[in-house]
Parts: structure tokens; C-alpha cells; sequence
């Protein structure tokens, strides 16, 4: 596989060439230069190619772009290297690092001929924007290239950002100073008294050479350095994937603390900010997963610089003046700071505080007043002062509104709420103004379009029965949609005659327009649930997903009667049939017939016939009691499908209880022998009972041992976050046959594993703890002797919600009686392990049941759906009854 050169290490990224006057952006293109040519120099040459690390001469590097094409020698074989550079062999290297084909048509310069050898290659890197012209349609192809130039694009092509705060120590033009400093610390030019002079060959090589290095392939994390009060930035030597950010984590400690991270991604995933809940001072080490582990210190927050972040104030009461502390890292330390203010205009000193009362009160301010805002830090001797003029809606000398778009996940405007008016106000200076807080009531008028100013604008609307009211809350003005049509809406602004206007186009709520009704394929038993599919459009055309299916308008009849589904969150349709028999499921919208109808048949009422199987050990040891309920028994009912027994719901004997006794829930091995069990269920009449023989065996007959089944553990070297993912090492017994036996006591006297690394014993000797991903074998021994060993898994994967289940599947509440219902949840991970993770409880149709704080309360008699959804999407679904 060819791999990558530096110069196109940032594939569909844009960059700015400047050459002599005038800009252009180019799209660099993906390509492999000058590795297949190296391959066939002299055995320094294919250095450039298979050893990259070692140093090369300049005439070493011009041979292998000699040999790739990118550069000629002169006449007498010479490389020329001491020479300076022209714009037109810049104009050939440029087009060769980037495949362009020449291109002479192109040329559209006086002063270079059709037959001039660079022709091709100026006409090629003009059209690709890598060059421009000198004006009036000359090029100047013999015209010098300077170094500050050459590092310019150096940098651009490279993707380097120019270093905002470089410094150059030779003369530089201050415009290509940052461009500079970063060539240098690149390597990409050496360090030079001075960079206004011409670039030689010598220099074009080295840099062009530079630039077609291959990339590391390799993800490695170069740097770890703190970026915030509360943030550690990652950087890495290449854009990281999708698949390698799924893969990566982090683990930042301070001596032997581990703090918890949360990543984000910079937009070009070549770096990432690790937010951190709590970073005292100190020296840290950060180890990313795979890759060798970086230090970095860690300093305590310290307020840098406070401002004053109002550009201008509003006529209201609770005006914010924005004071903020910044720290070292620019981030708002949240704390106060000591703030006073002086009404110039009218020679008043206002009250302490971060906020005003401009509009009531004692330090009300007119339109235009001048208000001196100073703010003091002492602890840190830091203060601001800034002059802020009072001002509203009549200072806005430019008023812009955009259209307005439909809320999130919305394919067009409809009648409801959460629609935002784009209304921009800048005033005479190019300052944003913005409006207070307060609603622009627009209701009262009879009929037709309604006007009122409000903060110095007239708001004008033409139909308020569609929009009748904006509310301003913190400079965004939202608005509801009454009803469908087409209203205007226009802001003006008389003193400055500044106006703008939008149209809002509101489209009708979309509803259900045709509903076609399919059948599971799945057996049908009266009395329970059976889960239709269905496919929905609307009236606009569109297909509606299951879950947003709203059913008012449909209606459904069988057995000659209608019948109401019900929708739970995933946006199944649940039907519950009270007949027997065969029938036609008929879907009306909006009283209209579907075309298509489905046929189902109803079976009986489904009943229990026999125990179907009992799992528990058939042969035990003296002395061993495993245990047996509802959990290991199975009932078969009349259609083969089988279910747990209920609790409670069963009974189970011994024929021989001396030697084996049925008690608490247990099988109790008390003497050697055989003992029939008979396991009876009393969920209804009619049901088989189970019977199994069960033997009990001497410890002497039991011939060998086996570690019971372990799963893959959680690791991690904290021990806090292996709390509950330890295992209990335990074993079963085996006699000559192999035949398992359950044994009187499971643990071994002791366990040890091959790779303590990764699976570490605990303290008490029988029970093992996940260390690092890996593999390790645990040996268990009895009586000084290795019994038994087993290949056991560890996983570092991070926790995730992989089950979500609630402890019900249907809750009732009564409107006369207990109104509400808290239903409980079990979250489990990857590991079996129960966890607590973020979520929340949905209800289906909020009009039946409400839920707040994980308390569902009933609202009206009917059915409805109350779904947890863990914050990975995971979800459980259970019925809610509300009675009467």
C-alpha cells in the first residue's frame, strides 16, 4: 500500500498561496510522489524512501526529486543548488508536488511565450490558484521567490498554523512573521539573519523535499499539556479516525489517584480536550490506550484579567453588565468580582453590583445616558473600566431577519411552539443591539394584521391569529404558530428608517393520511398482547415513523366491533383480542376505508400443560445443596411455548427424603443413594408434573474438578472501579464417567493466575480481580494439589449500558385511590453488572399518564406506555393502567 506524503497529510483541506500579490485558495489532492522513483536511485538516494530518519544531503535530496521529475539539472549536469530560485521553476515544483498536468492553454501571460519551457507548468499552477500574475497580464517567470515567501507556503501546504505569537530573530516582514516562526520550528527553513532575501535551489530542494516525506502511520500522542482550569489537551501526530477515537482511552493520575476524563475532539482530530471534574495542582502522568505515557503539570487556577463584556446597555431593571474573572487559560472563573457605576450623563453614582435597575428606581437612565462601569479583582490587582452608552431598538441603524426554519428534526413550519425569529439589530458603530427581556404582545386586535413598538422597533405582524405574541429571552425571540397560512412579519425602525420583513409559511399539523396494517406472522392467543406492524403516511407524502405516529384520526374494527391498540414508545402497535376465531382487522382514516385490510386468527386462551424442564444438578455430593424455584423451572402451555413458573406458583418433594430433603428452597444431599423429585405447578389445573431422579454420591467417587463457567471480567489497576466485578473462583466435581457433580463446598482452598497483570487473586485467596485487558489461567487447588484451571477473559472496555429492565411489566393506578406508581429499573452493563447510568422515563400518551422524577401519575382512565430510555438509547417497555 502506498502511503501518504506530508503533503497531503490534511486531505480536503484549503490553503491560501501567496506569491507575489494576490491570493487563491487550492484543494490539495491525495497522491503518492516520490517513494516509486527513490526506489530506483543509487543506494543514498533510496535512503529518501526506506530510511527517512537518516540526514541526506542536499544533493542527495535533489538526485531523488531529479529522478521523481520534479526538478531538472542544468546543461552541464550541475544541480545548481547555489542559484536563486524563479518564479518559474517555483511554478514547476509547485505543479509536480501536486500532479497537476501542464497546462499551456492556461497560460494567459504576455511575457511568457507558448514555447517557454516552464509554459505548461505556469499555465497548470495559475489555473490551480498555486500562483498568481504580477498585474496587467504579466507573470515575471525569471522574477525572484524571497524565503519569507517560500516559508509561507511551506507552511500553508503543510498545514501548519503561522505561530500568532512568533518570534523571528532575523529581519522579517511583519506579515510573514508568523509564517516564519512556524517554518522554523517545523524544520522546515533553518534559522537566517535575514528572510527577505532570494530563495536559492539549494533551499527549494530541501523544503520540497521535506514536504514529500511519507506520514507516520502510526497513531502516537506527541504531547499532553493543560489547557484549562478543569482540562488536559491531548495532541496527536495525525488526524485520528473514527475507528481510532472508538478505540482510545485515557487515563490521567496524580500518584496513585485516577481522575475520570470525558473527551471531545478538536474539528481536525488531531488533538483532544480531556475535561476532568476535579484537577488539583501537581505532576501527572496521561496514558492513552496503546501508546507510551506522557507527563505534564498541572498548575492551580489564578485570575489573569477582568472585563466588562456588555458592549452597550438596555433601558431595563436587572441589567447585566457581563463582569467576568478570566483565568490563566481565558475561562470564566465564575467569580465575583467589586463593581461600581457612575451615570456621566447625569453626574450620578449608581449602587454596587453586577447588575442595574436602569429602568425604575433611583439609577433609572434615559435613552443616550453615559454610564461609567468600572470592576476591581484585589486579590490579584486586577481592574477594567469602559464608558457604555444606554441604548435601545432606536440605536439600531441596520435591522436584518432571516427565514425562519422549522424546529430540530422538522421538515417543514407547523402549528406549534419553539420557533425562533432571526432578527439581527446592529447599530451605527457595527455593535450588536439587543432587545430586553419581555413578551411583544401583539392579541386585541378585531381581526388582521396588529402593530406595537417595543425597546424603540414597531413589530408588525399581518395575521396575529397565526403568530400573536414573540417573547425575548436573552436576545432570542421565540413564538408560537396558532393556526396554518402565511403571515408577514416586519421590524422597523423609524429614526433611523432601518426596516427588514420575512414571510413564515405555516403548513397545517401533518397527520395520518393513509395506514396499512401488516400481520406478525406470530401466533395470536386471546387475552394477550400481539405486536402489528404498520406502515404510515402523511399529508404531505411523507412516511411517518412508527414512533411518532399519532392515531387520532384512525380507527380499527374486527370481530364487528372496533378496537383500540395500543402505541408503546418503540412505536409498536399492541393489540389485545377478547374473541376467538378467524377476522378481518378493517383500518379507517378519517372515517376512510384503507385499501388494504389484514387477516388474523385468534387463538384460544393459552394454558399450561406441564413442567417442561427443571434446571438444577442431578447429582450431588454428600452435603451439597443447590438451589431450586421458580428461576429453574419451565412450564410448556398448549401452543409448545415455555415460560418460567410463577413464584409460589409450584411445590416440590422428595420420594426419599433421607436422601435427598426438599427445604428452603433447596436440594439438601443428606445420605448416598437415589431420591425421586417430583416438581408440581399450581398455576392452573392440568399440569404434568416433572419427575427426575436425583443422586447422591460419596466425596471418594467424585474422580476430578472443573472451574465453573467464568465470563469476561471488567479490569482496571483502581480499585474503587472494580467494586462488584470480582469473581468468586468456584468448581464442580466430576465423577469417572464425567458426569458434573454439585458439590458440598464450591470454593477451593486456593487460586492462582499465570499473568497477575491481568487478573490479579484478592486478599481472601478464591476470588479474582480484572487487572488490564488480557488473557490469564486461573489454577485452583485442593489440599495443596492443582485441581483444575480455566482460560479467563479481561476486558478494559469502558462500562456501557448493555440491558435496561423494569420490575414490572405493567403498573396500574387508580384516579379514585394511589394515583401514582414509581416503577423500578435495573440497568445492567457489558459485564452482567448492575450500574447506575444516566435516564429517564417516557410516557406515551401524556393526556392518560404523566411522569415526573421517575413518579408516574395518572391523568385519565385508559392505557398507555411508560418506557425507560438509558442514555445509550437502550430502553424497557411496560404497560400503564390507569382505573377509574
Amino acid at each position: 500500500m502506498r502511503q501518504t506524503s506530508k503533503l497531503y497529510s490534511k486531505q480536503n483541506s484549503q490553503a491560501l498561496m501567496y506569491i507575489r500579490g494576490g491570493d487563491k485558495k487550492v484543494m490539495k489532492k491525495s497522491l503518492s510522489l516520490l517513494v516509486a522513483a527513490a526506489m530506483t536511485l543509487s543506494t543514498s538516494a533510496v535512503a529518501f524512501a526506506a530510511d527517512a530518519a537518516q540526514e541526506l544531503t542536499t544533493q542527495q535530496k535533489f538526485d531523488a526529486l531529479k529522478e521523481a521529475g520534479v526538478l531538472n539539472g542544468f546543461p552541464d549536469g550541475s544541480a545548481g543548488l547555489e542559484k536563486e530560485m524563479t518564479r518559474a521553476e517555483f511554478a514547476k515544483v509547485l505543479t509536480k508536488l501536486t500532479e497537476l498536468a501542464e497546462n499551456s492553454a492556461a497560460n494567459v501571460y504576455s511575457d511568457v511565450a507558448k514555447t517557454h519551457w516552464a509554459a505548461g507548468f505556469i499555465g497548470a499552477a495559475t489555473e490551480a490558484g498555486l500562483l498568481n500574475g504580477l498585474g496587467n497580464g504579466k507573470f515575471g517567470p525569471s522574477g525572484k521567490v524571497t524565503v519569507e515567501q517560500i516559508a509561507k507556503v511551506a507552511d500553508l501546504v503543510a498545514g501548519i498554523e503561522p505561530k500568532a505569537d512568533g518570534t523571528v530573530a532575523g529581519t522579517v516582514s511583519p506579515w510573514a512573521k508568523g509564517f516564519v516562526a512556524a517554518a522554523i520550528e517545523a524544520g522546515l527553513i533553518p534559522e537566517l539573519p535575514t528572510y527577505q532575501v532570494n530563495a536559492t535551489r539549494a533551499m527549494l530542494v530541501d523544503v520540497a523535499y521535506d514536504l514529500a516525506q511519507p506520514e507516520e502511520t502510526v497513531l502516537k500522542a506527541t504531547e499532553a499539556k493543560q489547557s484549562g482550569a478543569k482540562k488536559v489537551t491531548v495532541k496527536f501526530n495525525k488526524e485520528v479516525t473514527a475507528e481510532e477515537k472508538a478505540a482510545l482511552t485515557y487515563e490521567l493520575k496524580n500518584s496513585l489517584t485516577t481522575y475520570p476524563v470525558t473527551a471531545t475532539f478538536a474539528a481536525d482530530n488531531k488533538s483532544v480536550d480531556l475535561a476532568v471534574a476535579y484537577l488539583p495542582a501537581g505532576d501527572y502522568t496521561l496514558t492513552v490506550k496503546g501508546m507510551d505515557a506522557l507527563t505534564l503539570k498541572v498548575e492551580d487556577e489564578t485570575a489573569k484579567k477582568v472585563d466588562i463584556t456588555a458592549t452597550a446597555l438596555q433601558q431595563v431593571d436587572g441589567q447585566d453588565l457581563g463582569v467576568k474573572v478570566y483565568n490563566q487559560f481565558g475561562e470564566d472563573m465564575g467569580a465575583a468580582a467589586q463593581v461600581t457605576s457612575y451615570n456621566v450623563t447625569k453626574s450620578k453614582q449608581l449602587k454596587n453590583g453586577s447588575t442595574l435597575d436602569l429602568k425604575t428606581g433611583d439609577d433609572a437612565a434615559a435613552i443616550n445616558d453615559v454610564i461609567s462601569v468600572t470592576a476591581i479583582y484585589p486579590s490579584a490587582g486586577l481592574s477594567v473600566n469602559k464608558q457604555l452608552k444606554v441604548i435601545n431598538g432606536s440605536s439600531a441603524t441596520s435591522i436584518k431577519l432571516d427565514q425562519v426554519q422549522p424546529v430540530s428534526g422538522d421538515a417543514r413550519i407547523s402549528v406549534k411552539d419553539g420557533y425562533v425569529l432571526p432578527l439581527t439589530l446592529t447599530d451605527a458603530a457595527g455593535q450588536k443591539v439587543a432587545l430586553p427581556n419581555g413578551d411583544i404582545d401583539l392579541t386585541g386586535a378585531p381581526a388582521g394584521g396588529k402593530s406595537v413598538t417595543y425597546a424603540g422597533l414597531v413589530f408588525y405582524v399581518s395575521d396575529n391569529s397565526i403568530v400573536d405574541k414573540f417573547t425575548v429571552t436573552d436576545g432570542v425571540i421565540k413564538f408560537a404558530t396558532k393556526k396554518a397560512g402565511t403571515v408577514y412579519v416586519t421590524v422597523t425602525n423609524g429614526a433611523a428608517a432601518a426596516s427588514a420583513q420575512t414571510s413564515i409559511v405555516v403548513n397545517d399539523v401533518a397527520k395520518v393520511k393513509t395506514f396499512e396494517l401488516g400481520n406478525s406472522g406470530k401466533l395470536i392467543v386471546k387475552g394477550e398482547k400481539a405486536v402489528l406492524p404498520f406502515t404510515a403516511v402523511d399529508t404531505y407524502g411523507a412516511a411517518i415513523a412508527a414512533k411518532d405516529v399519532d392515531l387520532k384520526n384512525v380507527k380499527f374494527n374486527a370481530f364487528g366491533s372496533e378496537i383500540a391498540p395500543v402505541k408503546n414508545a418503540k412505536g409498536e402497535l399492541e393489540f389485545t383480542f377478547t374473541q376467538t376465531g378467524t377476522t378481518t382487522i378493517y383500518v379507517y382514516v378519517d372515517g376512510v376505508l384503507q385499501t388494504k385490510s389484514v387477516g388474523i386468527s385468534v387463538a384460544d386462551v393459552a394454558v399450561f400443560k406441564a413442567v417442561h424442564s427443571v434446571d438444577v444438578a442431578t447429582t450431588l455430593e454428600v452435603g451439597a445443596q443447590p438451589t431450586i424455584n421458580q428461576d429453574n423451572i419451565l412450564l410448556v402451555d398448549n401452543y409448545g411455548r415455555t415460560s418460567n413458573v410463577a413464584a409460589g406458583k409450584y411445590t416440590v418433594t422428595s420420594g426419599t427424603p433421607a436422601v435427598v430433603k426438599v427445604e428452603d428452597g433447596k436440594l439438601k444431599a443428606l445420605a448416598t443413594g437415589t431420591a425421586e423429585i417430583t416438581v408440581h405447578a399450581t398455576t392452573n389445573d392440568g399440569i404434568t408434573d416433572k419427575k427426575f431422579t436425583v443422586t447422591v454420591i460419596a466425596n471418594s467417587d467424585i474422580k476430578s474438578y472443573a472451574i465453573d463457567t467464568i465470563d469476561t471480567l471488567f479490569g482496571s489497576t483502581t480499585p474503587a472501579d472494580t467494586v462488584g466485578y470480582e469473581k468468586a473462583v468456584t468448581l464442580v466435581g466430576k465423577t469417572a464417567g464425567g458426569t458434573t457433580v454439585a458439590l458440598k463446598s464450591t470454593a477451593p482452598d486456593f487460586v492462582t493466575s499465570s499473568d497477575e497483570s491481568v487478573l490479579k487473586v484478592a486478599d481472601n485467596g478464591t476470588t479474582v480481580v480484572g487487572q488490564k485487558a488480557g488473557k490469564s489461567t486461573v489454577a485452583a487447588y485442593l489440599n495443596g494439589s492443582k485441581v483444575a484451571e480455566r482460560e479467563v477473559t479481561v476486558s478494559a472496555d469502558a462500562k456501557v449500558v448493555k440491558t435496561v429492565e423494569l420490575s414490572a411489566d405493567e403498573y396500574s393506578v387508580s384516579l379514585a385511590g394511589v394515583k401514582t406508581v414509581t416503577p423500578g429499573v435495573t440497568v445492567k452493563d457489558q459485564y452482567g453488572q448492575p450500574i447506575v447510568a444516566p435516564g429517564k422515563l417516557l410516557i406515551a400518551d401524556t393526556s392518560i399518564a404523566t411522569v415526573t422524577g421517575g413518579v408516574v401519575t395518572g391523568v385519565k382512565v385508559g392505557t398507555t406506555t411508560v418506557t425507560y430510555v438509558a442514555s445509550n438509547g437502550t430502553t424497557d417497555t411496560a404497560v400503564i393502567v390507569v382505573n377509574p
